[in-house]
């Protein structure tokens, strides 16, 4: 599989065209999700694709982002939009692409941690690429109220920085 890293500004249409009909049926379960209803969900900065002879079968987003944990800033890179179109799943190629983002998160984006959220029934996928579970709580806002998302919450540590622990504000829109 060839992996690309593409700054959002830099991803050609018929690309993204392809990207989002993964997507559209990755998370089509997502959208009868009530916990999910209604959430507005950030823009990213770059995209990390997995392609098999020039096709997109496998993507995640990147977004840097200054977070609040306990009383500390912390710059990590929110990761989300983790999907494999379903005739490639169950290949290892999204715990692929999430290897193949490690150095990127790094020694690009620079910073020591990445964040991600996801269903419990997604977790081991990426504890198996190394992501720590930290929380099952995680705030954001959205239209200027603070609110909570139920969710797992993992971390990839990526330098020698070690976590902080303590209550997770996203500071603005979750990705």
């Amino acid at each position: 599989m060839e992996i690309q890293f593409l700054a959002e500004e830099n991803i050609p249409e018929e690309l993204r065209k392809a990207m989002d009909a993964i997507d559209h049926v990755a998370f089509a379960a997502d959208q009868d999700d009530p916990e999910l209803a209604g959430i507005q969900w950030s823009s990213h900065e770059w995209m990390a694709v997995g392609l098999i002879d020039g096709k997109p079968v496998t993507q995640l987003c990147l977004t840097r982002r200054e977070i609040r944990v306990g009383d500390e800033m912390v710059w990590v890179a929110g990761v989300g939009g983790v999907a494999t179109h379903p005739d490639w799943q169950k290949r290892g190629l999204a715990s692929q692409l999430l290897r193949a983002t490690q150095p990127f998160i790094r020694d690009e984006m620079r910073v020591p941690f990445g964040l991600l959220i996801c269903a419990e029934a997604t977790r081991p996928l990426y504890e198996h690429a190394g992501w720590q579970r930290v929380s099952q709580r995680l705030y954001y806002i959205q239209e200027a109220q603070r609110r909570h998302l139920d969710t797992q919450v993992l971390i990839l540590t990526v330098t020698e920085h070690p976590w902080i622990n303590g209550e997770i504000d996203v500071c603005g829109l979750p990705w």
